[in-house]
């Protein structure tokens, strides 16, 4: 026998009944040949003891076990008797016994649980969403009082009885697809339901203490909606400041990115996951919605552009009966909408950014736009000429979690802000500098300043390299009463020309004119008539890497492997990411011995460090 085995060929030397299941993971795969009286491993013909009573036996057991037809023939192989069994892909859902095999790879696995249901599903050409439901529910046993009145509140019309056909919450005859069962007021479906819980603190705990509110709601999706969201509005801080013309208010959380949150929760979760439910878990700095199924595609939303994730919906016909309830756009803008009401809030003083996280659930962070701020901080923010939207420093956008940026944020930009020019940049930020140089002639607006800068992604450059810049002074907008004018522009303010009129200009992005500080220096202090120290990196010798503070040594030391923030935090006996950032990580980074493992994308939690060949051949010489 020459052919290997593979994912469609199988070899047995002996006929046993338990290879039925590999029959069935064949029929409901692609199909496959299963050869009988062949060694496995060497594929060499060894003939069958009573070949013409398993050519009886076999073709019953598979008709009579599992309702299919295989064909079932007896060959000559080298002299001996062999038994083929080809078996060809069935367009139905075929069990053994009760059990659903399937052939995946070169292994047979039982399909449970919600691998099951979609299986089924598929095999059936019918959608979730839209197949009946497995209690065959009938629309007479419920009622629909909130999704009529919803609907004649935004279509401005009675909801009458047609609807529930043209609209697929009801097939054949007036039985109750999943999306109508989830939209009835007592839904009967056990795992529409929802988890909230108000943690102390800013983790999850075992301990019962640590919850200082836990509720269970079940039902259908308008009433857990409703129920939800009253839920993390009565739990949620909310305050105002009177002004002479208007009323300032504050609350912790955007309403439009909580309720656009929740929503996607309910309506793309996948409900395949038997005993499953969504979660709302509020904590001290931020509030996590959670929801079974990560992204349809299998893509990891932390991975890709935020901003231009293309539009995969899980449950169709749901999401059309929450577009047509006014919650929701066909068109997949819920994660821009989330973004936005976070950036275009003017209390957002921390400007504090949503986060996303899918594997096998999906979590929306919204981040507490009011934690770590007292009342005279929120209120002198929204006061200050500038609307009270001060950008995070530079070094909170490279933490490797939500939470602990929140923590960095409110511990650096409010109690360690710097006033002095000199001593933000003798840390050597190239990114600010970058900006700086592209702005030293004249204002520019977005597209001028990304041609300048040779960068192409709006977002990047907003987030990583302006934020860092208006945060310390440096930049400012031409029309400040106007942010999203299409005339608006960017301009160095005095503190930033007196800045880069004490600091060598980058004339290049690569690394090797990029200003760098002097290793063998302390801690810069600025005095009236001090500048900030460099190095001109073309003079830099083998030498002077043995010059390096003990800060980068011991960082570099640490840096036997990848490794994450948080390690390195224990490693380096620190409390603070932000000062370890700034201490340890940045100087490292500038001088070319460390750098991150994920490059492109420097806030994602999975981010580390590792050294470069640079600093590996440091470690290797023992750091002297």
């Amino acid at each position: 026998m020459k052919r290997e085995e593979n994912q469609t060929v199988e070899y047995k030397e002996l006929w046993h009944e338990k290879y039925l299941e590999w029959i069935c993971g064949y029929a409901n795969a692609k199909g496959g040949t299963l050869y009988i009286g062949v060694e496995d491993g060497t594929k060499k013909p060894v003939g069958l003891k009573n070949p013409n009573k398993l050519m009886e036996d076999i073709p019953n057991s598979i008709r009579n076990t599992m309702g299919i037809v295989a064909d079932v023939s007896l060959h000559k192989k080298g002299g001996k008797d062999v038994i083929r069994i080809k078996v060809k892909p069935s367009q139905y859902p075929v069990n053994y016994h009760g059990g659903y095999f399937y052939r995946t790879g070169s292994v047979k696995m039982q399909l449970v649980g919600s691998a099951l249901t979609q299986f089924i599903i598929e095999k059936q050409g019918v959608e979730w969403d839209l197949a009946t439901t497995s209690a065959s529910y009938r629309l007479s046993e419920f009622s629909f009082a909130a999704l009529k009145r919803r609907y004649e509140e935004v279509a401005g019309e009675k909801f009458i009885k047609q609807y529930f056909t043209s609209f697929g919450l009801v097939a054949g005859k007036n039985l109750l697809t999943n999306t109508g069962a989830l939209l009835a007021d007592e839904c009967p479906l056990k795992h529409s339901r929802i988890f909230c819980t108000r943690w102390n603190g800013n983790d999850m705990t075992n301990g019962v203490m640590d919850a200082s509110d836990d509720l269970e709601y079940s039902g259908g999706l308008l009433q857990l909606l409703k129920l939800g969201m009253e839920f993390i509005r009565l739990r949620s801080r909310k305050a105002w400041h009177k002004r002479s013309d208007d009323r300032i208010e504050f609350s912790e959380y955007p309403e439009r990115a909580v309720e656009e949150a929740l929503v996607n929760a309910l309506i793309h979760r996948d409900y395949t996951f038997a005993g499953s439910e969504v979660h709302i878990d509020m904590f001290d700095d931020r509030l996590e919605i959670t929801s079974p199924g990560g992204m349809v595609d299998g893509s990891r939303v932390q991975d890709l552009d935020i901003r231009h994730v293309a539009s995969k919906r899980r449950n169709k016909c749901l999401a059309d009966m929450f577009e047509r309830l006014g919650y929701m756009e066909r068109k997949g803008s819920g994660f821009k909408k989330i973004l936005t009401s976070y950036e275009n809030l003017s209390t957002n003083i921390g400007h504090r950014i949503p986060g996303f996280e899918s594997d096998m659930s999906f979590r929306v962070i919204l981040p507490n736009l009011l934690y770590g701020f007292t009342n005279e901080q929120l209120v002198a923010n929204v006061d200050s000429s500038n609307g009270g939207i001060e950008p995070l420093t530079h070094h909170d956008t490279h933490h490797d979690s939500h939470h602990d940026s929140l923590h960095d944020t409110h511990h650096d930009s409010l109690h360690d802000t710097l006033h002095d020019a000199h001593h933000i940049i003798s840390v050597a930020d190239i990114k600010i500098l970058q900006v700086l140089s592209a702005l030293a002639e004249a204002p520019l607006n977005m597209n001028g300043l990304l041609k300048a800068m040779k960068k192409r992604d709006r977002a990047t450059v907003r987030e990583e390299y302006l934020r860092p810049c208006f945060k310390l002074g440096f930049v400012e907008l031409t029309l400040p009463n106007a942010k999203k004018s299409r005339y608006q522009q960017y301009r160095l303010t005095e503190k930033g020309k007196m800045a880069l009129e004490h600091q060598p200009h980058p004339t290049s992005q690569s690394h090797k004119s990029t200003p760098q500080v002097d290793p063998t220096s302390q801690p810069y202090k600025s005095t009236p008539n001090s500048q900030p120290p460099t190095v001109n990196p073309q003079q830099s010798t083998p030498n002077s890497r043995r010059r390096l503070d003990r800060g980068i040594l011991r960082i570099i030391l640490a840096l036997d492997t990848e490794r994450g923030s948080s390690d390195l935090l224990v490693i380096l006996g620190l409390k603070s990411k932000a000062d370890m950032y700034r201490r340890f990580l940045l100087p490292a980074m500038q001088q070319g011995l460390i750098e991150y493992t994920i490059p492109q994308k420097p806030n994602s939690r999975l981010q580390k460090y590792r050294l470069t060949a640079k600093g590996r051949e440091m470690l290797q010489e023992g750091g002297e």
